[in-house]
């Protein structure tokens, strides 16, 4: 098992990690770097990005634009609790209503007083029996989310499509923009809908796919449940959008999203439900994949659509067979499922817990002569994690936060919880072993550190792999392996 110590080089302080060519690391002391632009080498088609910079001009354009006076209206109680109930559930119009100053009569306040109590008392003892019932809305999806500091980072997901040049950025204000290699041309999705007064439909993004082998499909997870887009005319002229919304009852936020490798099916993960659903969205219809115990909160096809990974918010998750959809069921000893990653084959699956500063990998191999099933189903530590302290009084490692692997099955990203440093180790996989080195530390400027990471994957114009690390201030950077 390798660890963090085997590591041959560390940061330097003041460095900015680059690109990576034939093995070696290339890195530049920070005051030699744009620091609005971390492109390196054959990076001129790629776009430009900070959003926090994009976030500032469009919200200072907007409030010079849009001066409005606040005016306090009074409103009668019973509309209060109307909108109260709306806006924010039973529970919150009860305890307004339980509230002396407000305008209710003495005895419908000790009644609401008493019927608050009941739901408390009821309350604790479901959190006694199911804990993670406790983490709701987005308290659940920043506890789960793949992105570090989800509920303030202002990148909140981003996706490469498979095919072609197009990289979607969702930001904290419920905004997504599409990015192509025409630098001129940027597509912002965002949706409002008029109840009473506007809403954001497309709110709190947790999640986002390109469909297979559709240039112009996304799919978004969010609070609201799914919203499919369907972006047409790009580079013709101006750039046509249409979304569907798909939703079900009870399964909301949605955690996790992902299309199999085909295109024709859409799984959903919530952290309020505990089936799992396949979607036909063409005919916006569902199957439920229906097991007892507590939600979802993480969904993996593997590459070869063989297989579908799920976790949940406890100890279990589950790999599903996709053609009589039958699960293997794994229990681990304590924490919950932090990331996972399949290799290129789908013959692996790595993974990490929220409770151990430890990578597994969990190989599925057909029936072998003189193979035991126990023996095929075991999960082997194969990189220790632990927090390590370097010579300049620094630590590194520790929890880990996300996994990110390349299409080839070279290069592994790992990034952490407490770490501003991304971990980078080299892989290798066959039929019957996976092989992993270390290969190097990539570093931000300053006290940044790494919000999202994810590859783009190789396609016709390009043969190599480009790790892309979206940055707590915003900035996007390019981190190429040539």
């Amino acid at each position: 098992m390798v660890s963090l110590r085997d590591f041959s080089s560390f940061p330097k302080p003041g460095e900015i990690s680059l690109y990576e060519k034939d093995g070696q690391l290339c890195s530049l002391p920070a005051a030699e770097v744009d620091l609005t632009n971390f492109a390196a080498i054959n990076l001129s088609a790629y776009p430009e990005i900070n959003i926090s910079r994009e976030l500032h001009s469009h919200a200072t354009t907007s409030h010079d634009e849009n001066k409005t006076v606040l005016i306090q209206v009074y409103e009668p109680l019973i509309k209060q609790l109307t909108r109260t109930f709306i806006e924010n559930g039973f529970e919150a119009a009860l305890e307004k209503a339980a509230n002396p100053e407000s305008e209710t009569n003495t005895v419908a306040v000790s009644i609401a007083r008493f019927v608050l109590r009941v739901v408390n008392i009821c309350k604790t003892v479901q959190y006694y029996y199911h804990p993670y019932r406790k983490d709701r809305g987005i308290f659940s999806i920043s506890k789960f989310a793949q992105t570090r500091d989800w509920s303030r980072s202002f990148i909140r997901v981003m996706r490469w499509h498979p095919n072609i040049f197009k990289l979607a950025v969702a930001a904290c204000d419920d905004s997504i923009r599409v990015y192509t290699d025409e630098k001129s041309t940027v597509v912002v999705l965002k949706v409002w809908l008029m109840h009473g007064k506007w809403n954001i439909l497309q709110k709190c993004i947790t999640s986002m796919e390109w469909r297979p082998l559709s240039h112009n499909e996304l799919a978004v997870g969010c609070e609201n449940g799914i919203i499919i887009w369907n972006i047409t005319n790009v580079r013709t002229g101006k750039p046509i959008t249409r979304y569907v919304n798909l939703t079900h009852r009870n399964h909301s936020p949605i955690i996790s999203l992902e299309w199999d490798k085909a295109g024709m099916m859409l799984a959903s993960a919530s952290t309020s439900d505990s089936d799992i659903l396949i979607w036909c969205p063409d005919s916006q219809r569902n199957d439920p994949l229906k097991r007892v115990g507590p939600p979802s909160s993480l969904l993996k096809f593997s590459p070869d659509g063989e297989r579908l990974f799920t976790s949940t918010v406890g100890s279990v998750f589950r790999v599903w067979n996709t053609h009589d959809w039958l699960p293997e069921r794994w229990t681990l000893p304590n924490g919950t499922i932090q990331s996972a990653a399949w290799s290129p084959c789908g013959g692996y699956l790595l993974f990490v817990t929220s409770e151990e500063p430890i990578l597994y990998s969990l190989q599925f191999i057909e029936q072998q002569l003189f193979a035991t099933a126990s023996l095929a189903k075991q999960a082997l530590p194969i990189a220790d994690l632990s927090k390590i302290e370097l010579s300049n009084q620094s630590d590194i490692g520790g929890q880990p936060q996300s996994l990110a692997w390349d299409s080839k099955g070279q290069h592994l990203a790992i990034s952490f919880k407490d770490c501003s440093s991304i971990a980078l180790f080299l892989t290798s996989v066959n039929k019957n072993m996976i092989n992993i080195a270390p290969d190097c530390f990539i570093v931000g400027i300053g006290t940044t550190f790494p919000s999202y990471i994810c590859f783009q994957e190789p396609y016709k114009d390009s043969s190599h792999s480009v790790l892309t690390i979206g940055w707590s201030s915003g900035v996007v950077q390019y981190f190429p392996f040539v």
